[in-house]
This record gives structure tokens, sequence and C-alpha cells, in this order.
């Protein structure tokens, strides 16, 4: 999963470029970070396959089994944060990032280091104050990332902020989802 710093970065970017479509920031800034938190959203899930609505191998995520979840409505602010945490899930790792996910996977990793690295400038370049929730899972370390750069980073919230929730409703509410650039 990227970072909730990066989840909620992308939330706001989406909120300030389509304002007419989330009535609710609170919502859906809470959405985009619940798939990555336990029910009561006080601790990261023990679940995350179930939460990402995952199937098959990690990281390949079905958004028709998202929409079709009958405790999901897409109308509401949360669930429209949920679908974005999903597409950036997938995008991140299956797309943007693939091969900085294959590299890190082989040497048994993860990019939480990274994350920590990244997180004071992406906190402060996008004015976001850590939820309560989130905070103790927002590290900030000094030291140089070990797979992702900070530009592409920032490139890859500015790139996925600009999706239309709509759209990707529409066109893959049916079928298997695959985020498609």
């Amino acid at each position: 999963m990227p970072g909730f710093t990066i989840h909620i970065a992308v939330a706001k970017q989406y909120i300030k470029k389509h304002p007419l479509q989330i009535k609710n920031e609170e919502e859906f800034i809470n959405g985009t970070i619940a798939p990555d938190l336990n029910t009561d959203m006080t601790q990261i899930s023990t679940n995350k396959h179930k939460t990402h609505y995952e199937q098959g191998e990690a990281n390949r995520i079905n958004i028709s089994s998202f929409l079709n979840d009958s405790k999901v409505d897409i109308k509401q602010d949360y669930w429209k944060g949920y679908l974005i945490h999903l597409i950036v899930d997938d995008y991140f790792y299956n797309k943007k990032f693939k091969e900085e996910t294959t590299e890190m996977l082989k040497n048994k990793d993860s990019f939480y280091y990274d994350y920590d690295c990244l997180n004071k400038t992406l906190l402060q370049y996008y004015k976001i104050e850590p939820l309560e929730q989130t905070k103790k899972y927002m590290n900030i370390l000094q030291g140089k990332p070990k797979y992702l750069e900070l530009e592409r980073i920032k490139k890859f919230i500015e790139e996925i902020s600009n999706i239309n929730i709509e759209e990707h409703i529409e066109k893959y509410g049916g079928e298997n989802y695959e985020y498609k650039n």
C-alpha cells in the first residue's frame, strides 16, 4: 500500500480538482484511508486481502467486487474515497511503480522506509495535517529512499488525482477492473 501520506495527498488533490464531485471532504478522506485500517479505524488492518478486494496474486484489486458489494453505496463520499484508495493501490503497484515493486519484493523488503523518508516533504508540500488515526503511522526519517523518488511520487499524486471517479464507475462497474492509462 502507498503510505497514508500519499493516499491523503491524492484525496486532497482530487477534492481540489473535482470540487463538485465531493460534498463531504472529511468522509471522503476517511474513505481514502479506510482500506488500510481496521473497522474502528484505530489500527492497521490485519486482513488487507479482504479490505482491498484482492483476487489471486497480491495487489490485484477487483473493483467490480467492490462496486457490487452490498454494503457499498458509491454515491456516498466515504465510498468514493474508498474507491480512490483501491485505484491508487492498483495503479501504484501494477503500473506506475511496477519495476520498483518487483525489485522491492525480490529483496523481501517493503516501501515503508521510503515512505518514512518522503513523509516530511510530502506533508509540507501538500499541506497535510496528519489525522488522529494515521499520525502514528506517518513516521518521518532523514535519509534517502531505496526505491521511490520524490519527484516521481509527486507526479504520481498529480496524475492519479486527475481521474474521474464517475467514469471509472461507469466503465468498470460490471467488469473486472484494471486501470487503463
